[in-house]
Formats: C-alpha cells, structure tokens, sequence
C-alpha cells in the first residue's frame, strides 16, 4: 500500500510541475541557510569541548573600582596566578598569559629567512597541561626545562623548518633573542580559546619573574579540584586583595572564575580580552531562532501552495473517499508527497550549502569547512529537520484535504474556512512584518557605519603607514632610517611612537593637584619627539613635543587633550602650558602642549584622557615608526619604504599597516551584521514573495467562478485586478504599522552602544514600505493578471 502511496504521490509531484517546483525551489533555498546557520550555532557550542579538563577550567576576571566605571577587566596583575597557586589550597595549577610586547608581534629570522609573526604569547608551562597541548616533538612536562625555549605550533615549524625535525633548531626574536626551539605541538583547533602559534617562556623575562599586584596585563587561567567550589575559590581569591595590596593601590575590588566552557560565549561584558575568537551567546540565540523561523515558514509556505491546489485534488480524493479510502490513508498519501518534497530540497539545500559555504565564512567571519557540513552530528540534525518539515509541512494539506466529504463531487461541499484564511493572512502579515524591519535594520545601519566613516576624529588617519620597528636594537639606526624614509617622495613626517590610537597603549592614572580622589585613568603613548603633525592633531595651544632633549634632562614633557585639561582644572588650555603634571611617566613631569579631544578608541566609546609623552628612557619602548605621506600611488611609495628597510634592516622582516584600514576593522562586526541583515531581509522577501504568491493563488482559484460572472457582466481587468489585490495591499499596510515601532525600537536599541550615533529618519520608514508594496504587487499582479485573462466560459462550463 505504501508503495502505491508513493507512486500517486511522485505523480501528483510530477502531474504539478510548476507548484512542485515552487515548493522545492523555496524549501531548498530557506533550508541551505538553514543548514548554514545550524552548522553554525554547532560550532560555537563546541568551543573548548575538546579539552579534557574543560569542566574544571576556569578564567579569573576582576572587577575595577568607580574610578574605571566598575569595568570587568580579563587581564590581570601578574601576581594572581602564583599566589593563587600557593594560597588557595582548591587551586591544583595555573597558568599566566600574555602577548609578546602586548602585542603579539615579532620579526623572527630562522636561518636565512626572516618572518613576520603576529600571535606570539608568553606563559607560564602549566599552560600545556591545564589545555592537555599534544606534543608531536618534545613533551609537555619538559618544554620549558631549560631558559630560552619557546614551542611552535605544527603548522608553523612547516612554515620555518619545513619537513625536518625542529627540536633544538634556533630562532631569533627581533634581533635580540636567541631561541631554541624545545616542542611542537599539533595546531589548535579553530573552536578554541587560546589561539597561539608561538610560545615563548614567561619565567624567561621580567613579566614572569617579576611578581607584582599593580600593571594588569595577564590572562589567568587556573585548574580547580573536582570537589572544588568556584564560587568559594573566587571568594578566597578576593581576600587576597586586601592581604597583599595596600588600600590606596587597590583599583580592583573582586575577583570571580568564569568556566571554560562560558569564555566563548559568555565573555561580551569583560574588557581587554586578547583573544580574536570572542563569541556571544545571544548570537548563537539569534541564529537558532532564524533558523528555526527560515524552516517554519518554509514550511507554511508549503502549505499555502498545498491548499492553493485544493480544488484540483478535491475530486482526487473525493473518489478515493468513495472507493473505501480511509481517512488516515488519505492523510498517508499528503505526508509521503511532503516528505519526497522535502527529501528533494534538503539534497538540493545541501549542496546549495556547500556551494554558498565560502560566501557564508565571509559574511559571518568564521570557517566552517565542508567536513564540519557533512559531518554525522550536522546529518543527524538534518534527519530531524527532514522529519519536522514532514511533520510540520505536510500535516495542513493532510487534515484538510482528509476531511473533504464524498460529496464535493457533486459540488455541495464548500472548502471555504474562515479561520483557515486569517491563519494565511496572518502569515503574510507576519512575514511581510519580519521583511520591513529587516530592511529598515539595512537602512539603519548603513546610515551609522556611514556616519562612522565621515565623522571627524579629532585627528587625520587617512594616509598613515605604520611599522613595527621592535627589532630595530640600536638608537643610532632610528634616525638613520627616518632620515632615508624621509627622503622618499611623498613622507610629509614621521614619528616614533610606542604605538598608535586604539592599539596597546599604556594605562596609567594622573592626579590633580590636592586631589582627593583616585584620580583620571588615561591612556598614555610614549614619543619619541614630534607627533602633532604626523597624526593630524588640532594643536589647541602651547608646542609639539621636543625632538630632541638632552641625554641628562630628567623632566617628562607631556601633550594632553581636553579631557585631561578639564580634568587639571583648566578651562583655558592655554593656562595649562608649563604647569606640572602628577604622574606614573616621572615625578618630574610638565604639560607643554594641549590638542583637541580626538577618537584614539572606536565611536562605542566616549573620548578618555590621553597623553603622548616625550622622556630619557620611557618604561613603555618605542614599537612602531608612523609616516603620513602624500601621494597618489602608494604600491610605488610602499615598494620604497620596504626597500629602504630591506638595506637598513637587512635581518628584520618587514611588515605595514595602515591606519584607516586598522580602524575600519574595529567596525567588522557591524559591517558583518549590515551584511547579514541585508541578506535575510532578501531571503525573507522572497520567501514572504513565495507565500503571498500561493495565497494569490489559492484566492484566484476560490474566486475563479465569481470572476467569471463578473467578466459576463462586464467587469474590465483592471477591476478584477483591483479585487484581487486590494485586500493584500491592507495586509501590506498592516505589516508596515506594525513594523515600524518595532525597528525603531529595535534598531535605537541597536545604536545605543555607540556614544556617537544617527537618529533615525522617518524616511527609512517610507522606503521600506514601499519597497515592500512593489515587490507584494509585483507578486500579486502577475496571479491577478493571470486570473482576470481567462475565458469566462471556461470558469463557468460545469455549472
């Protein structure tokens, strides 16, 4: 019997061609993003699942004082880690970390080659047993035995070493220190949080060795018992605040443990975390609900085009009915005819997901591979998925088609169903609803990342070039290569600074006089010597920072901005030139300069204080040197600012950036969720099209009697047009009465998080709506104009 089921339902699949095809083409496109999504949500579950001491691992935060804003800071003071380690019995290991320079990056040179690295970490060698690392050369407990040993992850000793053993090969970190390579481990997987290529030992230098509770820069991860109670561990830990820190030194009030398994995705309110795989859990939230929405209007959509062919399988079943058919033999037949149908668009979704899987890594930023799609996990999933839409999809035509009496045949049955037709209705509004404010989102957003892009930063970060100049280890050699660059055409100025706006600068505190307080967190930049011109600051009185100052001057000259000023009491800023300046730079410390409030954070932020200094021997090393340059092609002046590092620098490798193209990354996620939100917004129209497309239909064939009299008696195809499409047009109204407080909502909710933001225009309102009118139009038209064409006689020969 069931075989016999199948083949009238591949025959009515076939017999239907073009709603057949509808319902696999809107299935399968709803379900290979579906299945995107999924694979997705997946792979952000999984993170750090694979470490076998996952449920005893925890990552220590603490919590800052008001003067901080009370901020949750992931990094922390060296001394936690080993004190932890000595004075909380429960605390069975731990381990520090932290990024070479607190940046990560180096020049190497291995042999001949030289090599540019950006994810190189210090740690203490707990590391590699509280993460279980597995060692293909060297072993883990003995890594770090011997002073100046570093291990590379697997993939990287095939970049240096090639195929040969690297044990004990040497590698030389921007020019100053010799390394010998003690390990190598296998590589990471994608789905972990700590994501180094390179370790080197933190007990090799003085961030390890040098035990203090002040500078906080080090992630601490530490290994509990099993019977251990975090909440009373992260207890004990706070009490080691007042122990070991004096009162007026204590910036930080509270320590807490955050599992393993929650650092991925529960880490959105803590601040300086290092790692670039950071997640959040109302993302994966969001994707599960999408794609679980995707499916189920897919699946309603299916229903729509089901019933919209209700009068043509209406004598079909009506003389199965007579010939004995049970009614759960008629329900049989419509969920065998779903499931081909839905069987037919998970392949094709499949390989639609495969094909549109590099486009998806893009959009989303992530790098799930086609093993992750096809893997058993993801094929269990879709099992389920194909059964929900059998289920689901198939369960409207099954009970309504099931109920239709032997007698429509002789046509006393009525298929008319109010509340039917509202559920329809209501889905149109529903989808229609989702569709303009995702397009109002698109609107919004776009309207801010432009507002982002053109707004005035306070400084000009177009036309700035930086470079890493760490491995330079003479003094003499700065100004040699500042002299060649400078005599490239194009180099307008050059400064040498420890960093640039927005990337590892120092976080110091500055008082002011007779203040009581814990005074103004700043950020602070050490220079060495001019920086107004070359970073386009507004010079609001007093000088630049001295070029250059004698090797026996003992004072610190600082350049602050107005918040610093304001800060110091001095609403002139020309009153605050010469005046002292209390610090951690030097006690000797004096303000000549005061420039315009600039962006050196992203526009989330408000504008902080900020300080660029100029001293003998700053704790904070020059890292970078930073050129402005003018001209029209930068691939030739680049090629000549590589050359002249290449004869100075000969050992060292060089590597650029350039500042507008570091700041623009700070907004990817935006610009990625600009682009997910436009993308949905077009599959949503087209799926909310699909729909309104069956309803038409399904309304155009009910009525198909009533427009034949009224083309009798005279009616033109506009007016069987207008009747056909006036109701849908309210619907589309609706959609947008509803919609439109809901974005705005949504979407100012959205812009709070930037302190620099657009209001809304109610012109994104009005485009929505019509953008969604036309399309529904364009829609309804086509099933309109298709109904209002044809011969009267033809709808009415039977009566």
């Amino acid at each position: 019997m069931i075989k016999n089921y199948i083949k009238i339902a591949w025959r009515s699949i076939v017999k239907n061609r073009f709603f057949s095809l509808l319902n696999i083409f809107g299935l399968a496109i709803s379900l290979s993003v579906a299945i995107l999504l999924l694979t997705y949500g997946r792979q952000e579950l999984s993170f750090d699942k694979h470490f076998s001491k996952e449920s005893n691992i925890y990552r220590v935060y603490m919590q800052t004082t008001p003067t901080y804003n009370n901020e949750n800071w992931v990094q922390l003071p060296n001394a936690v880690a080993p004190t932890m380690l000595a004075e909380v019995p429960e605390v069975k290991s731990a381990a520090r970390l932290v990024k070479l320079d607190f940046t990560g990056t180096a020049s190497i040179r291995v042999n001949e080659s030289n090599f540019m690295e950006n994810n190189i970490y210090l740690a203490d060698s707990a590391l590699f047993n509280v993460f279980d690392f597995k060692f293909i050369e060297g072993n883990s407990k003995t890594v770090f035995s011997n002073p100046k040993s570093v291990v590379i992850a697997q993939s990287k000793k095939e970049q240096l070493f090639g195929k040969q053993e690297a044990l004990n090969k040497e590698i030389v970190f921007n020019q100053r220190d010799t390394m010998i390579v003690s390990g190598v481990f296998q590589d990471l997987p994608l789905n972990s949080s700590i994501e180094g290529d390179i370790f080197t030992n933190i007990m090799d230098s003085w961030m390890g060795k040098d035990i203090y509770w002040s500078n906080a820069s080090y992630e601490t991860y530490c290994l509990l018992s099993p019977t251990a109670n975090a909440d009373q561990v992260a207890h004990l830990t706070t009490a080691l605040i007042n122990k070991h820190v004096p009162a007026d030194e204590q910036y930080y009030t509270q320590f807490f443990l955050q599992p393993l398994a929650k650092v991925h995705l529960y880490s959105g309110h803590l601040k300086h975390d290092a790692s670039s795989r950071i997640g959040n859990i109302n993302t994966v939230k969001t994707i599960f609900i999408l794609a679980s929405l995707i499916i189920a209007i897919a699946c309603i959509n299916y229903m729509n085009l089901a019933t919209a062919r209700s009068q043509k399988n209406a004598k079909e079943v009506g003389v199965s009915k007579v010939l004995g058919a049970k009614p759960y033999e008629i329900k049989l037949r419509f969920y065998l005819e779903t499931a081909i149908v839905s069987l037919i668009s998970i392949v094709i979704g499949l390989l639609l997901a495969c094909a549109l899987l590099t486009t998806f890594n893009n959009m989303i930023g992530t790098s799930i591979n086609i093993a992750s799609l096809l893997s058993l996990g993801n094929l269990a999933v879709l099992l389920c998925v194909w059964l929900a839409v059998t289920l689901i999809g198939g369960s409207y035509p099954a009970f309504y088609m099931a109920r239709i009496p032997s007698l429509s045949l002789m046509k006393k049955w009525d298929n008319k169903n109010v509340a039917s037709e509202l559920i329809r209705r209501g889905l149109v509004v529903f989808q229609f609803t989702c569709s303009i404010i995702l397009i109002i989102g698109v609107l919004v957003i776009s309207l801010q990342m432009k507002h982002v892009q053109d707004k005035d930063l306070g400084y000009k970060p177009t036309q700035i070039l930086t470079i890493p100049m760490r491995a330079i280890t003479k003094v003499d050699k700065y100004e040699s290569i500042k002299q060649s660059l400078l005599s490239i055409s194009g180099t307008e100025s050059i400064s040498t600074l420890q960093t640039y706006p927005g990337f590892g600068e120092s976080g110091k505190t500055i008082n002011a006089a007779g203040a009581i307080t814990e005074g103004l967190p700043v950020r602070t930049c050490s220079s060495r010597g001019e920086v107004v011109q070359t970073m386009g600051l507004d010079l609001l009185a007093g000088s630049d920072l001295p070029q250059n100052i004698s090797p026996n001057d003992t004072v610190c000259y600082t350049l602050i901005n107005e918040v610093v000023a304001s800060y110091l009491g001095f609403s002139n800023p020309a009153d605050a030139i010469g005046q002292p300046l209390k610090s951690e730079m030097m006690k000797k410390s004096v303000i000549v300069g005061v420039v315009r409030n600039f962006n050196f954070s992203n526009l989330k932020d408000a504008i902080g204080g900020y300080v660029y200094y100029r001293m003998n021997n700053p704790s904070e090393s020059y890292r970078y040197f930073v050129l402005r340059y003018n001209t029209a092609n930068t691939s030739t002046y680049l090629d000549q600012v590589r050359a002249v590092f290449t004869k100075e620098q000969p050992e060292v490798a060089f590597d650029y950036q350039f500042l507008d193209d570091y700041i623009r990354k700070q907004y990817e996620v935006e610009n990625r969720t600009n682009k997910v939100i436009s993308a949905f917004s077009i599959l949503t129209i087209f799926v909310a099209s699909l729909g309104l497309f069956g309803l038409a239909a399904f309304t155009a064939e009910q009525r198909k009697k009533e427009i034949g009299v009224r083309k009798v008696l005279g009616a033109s195809t506009y007016k069987i047009v207008k009747l056909l499409s006036s109701h849908f047009v309210l619907l589309i109204l609706l959609s947008l009465v509803i919609a439109s407080p809901l974005a705005w909502w949504l979407f100012s909710k959205w812009l709070q998080d930037f302190t620099f933001r657009i209001q809304i225009p109610w012109w994104v309102f009005l485009v929505a709506g019509t953008l969604s009118l036309a399309i529904a139009m364009l829609t309804i038209g086509y099933q309109a104009m298709r109904a209002a064409r044809v011969n009267p006689v033809n709808s009415l020969r039977d009566e």
